[in-house]
């Protein structure tokens, strides 16, 4: 699905106009070309308030993750919330110092009351398509969620990370469209184009600019500077618009198929998550418990389909066993027989449970 014609023609239109001067390290913050087409394009498509100067290029999640961890560290924050289950890789929130807060999620998103009464100093959240589980951040939690993030002068890092794969509604808008001064916005292109290009980005209030500069310079270069303005002139040219349009369309038709495989072979099964994204999650029968979602997931690796437990994500390692499932890189054709396999470990687990049970 990679564009690679029109990413030919961008790198040729950048190689034939960028000027010699412009071949030095240049701003850490990330190309001047790349940070206004952001801003554009950000603000027309998720409704996210940035100008230039407040954006970040990075290099993926990872990184941006990391900087905006340090930079909370340095502005005092100690205790942040987290989802759970939610993203897993805590190894930035814990070297810059920051304590971890689970949160419980469920299909409407973070439970913001119990994450207002933590007593936590800023958020790591997925309003948009929460990961794992898929939920979307219900309209009354994300009145709540700005509410705090105001009156206790708090800050949330809004990772969001697939939101321009919507297929049966309009898109939710991003949440720091609606408090920029409290919300850092993270994107990157590894859903839309490719990981490989390693290239992500952060909205940032104008407040933390200046903190998140010095902390910038301790540990970063920024992302190649080619890489980045081919990408802005994608963004400028329109290509990358209709990327999205024809990886819409393209995964819609995916999932569709997916859906219809789950509803014929395992039709007990809750389905969560399917209205975006590139993933669902499979909401397990109450009788299967964390050895049986361990189970199933190791019975579905010995024939050659890669799965995973949401139990894995979560720190407590409670609440209802889910099965992740993605369908971005699985041919059409592997689609059915996976989840054929996928039933027989389901009938299997819940036997298993029963004869537990006896």
């Amino acid at each position: 699905m990679f564009p690679r014609r029109d990413w030919l023609r961008a790198i040729r239109a950048v190689l034939g106009t960028l000027p010699a001067a412009e071949l030095g390290y240049g701003d850490l913050r990330g190309s001047p070309v790349l940070r206004a087409a952001l801003a554009d394009y950000l603000g027309r498509v998720r409704g996210v308030v940035a100008d230039p100067a407040s954006i970040f290029v990075t290099s993926g999640f990872a990184e941006g993750r990391a900087l905006v961890c340090a930079a909370f560290h340095a502005r005092g924050i100690r205790r942040v919330a987290v989802e759970d289950p939610g993203y897993s890789d805590w190894v930035a929130v814990d070297k810059a110092g920051l304590r971890r807060v689970p949160v419980q999620v469920d299909e409407n998103g973070v439970d913001v009351d119990r994450l207002v009464s933590l007593g936590a100093d800023a958020a790591f959240v997925t309003p948009a398509h929460q990961f794992p589980v898929g939920g979307v951040l219900s309209a009354a939690r994300r009145q709540k969620l700005i509410g705090w993030l105001q009156e206790a002068d708090a800050l949330a890092l809004e990772d969001d990370y697939d939101a321009e794969f919507r297929y049966d509604q309009s898109p939710v808008g991003a949440l720091q469209g609606l408090a920029r001064d409290n919300v850092v916005y993270a994107g990157t292109a590894s859903k839309t184009l490719a990981p490989a290009l390693r290239l992500g980005w952060l909205v940032v209030p104008p407040a933390l600019v200046p903190t998140m500069t010095a902390e910038l310079r301790r540990w970063s270069e920024g992302p190649p500077r080619i890489d980045q303005d081919a990408l802005a002139e994608l963004l400028r040219s329109g290509a990358y618009d209709r990327q999205l349009r024809k990886m819409r369309r393209h995964y819609r038709e995916r999932r569709n198929q997916l859906l219809a495989a789950l509803s014929r072979l395992v039709p007990d099964l809750s389905i969560e998550g399917a209205a975006a994204g590139l993933h669902v999650t499979l909401r397990l029968p109450d009788a299967i418990d964390a050895a049986g979602e361990a189970g199933i997931v190791d019975y579905l690796r010995t024939r050659g389909i890669a799965t995973e437990g949401t139990g894995r994500y979560s720190a407590s390692h409670g609440g209802p066993r889910r099965l992740f499932i993605g369908y971005g890189r699985i041919a059409e054709s592997g689609i059915e027989p996976s989840i054929a396999v996928l039933a027989q470990a389901v009938e299997g687990a819940l036997n298993a449970a029963g004869r537990g049970a006896a």
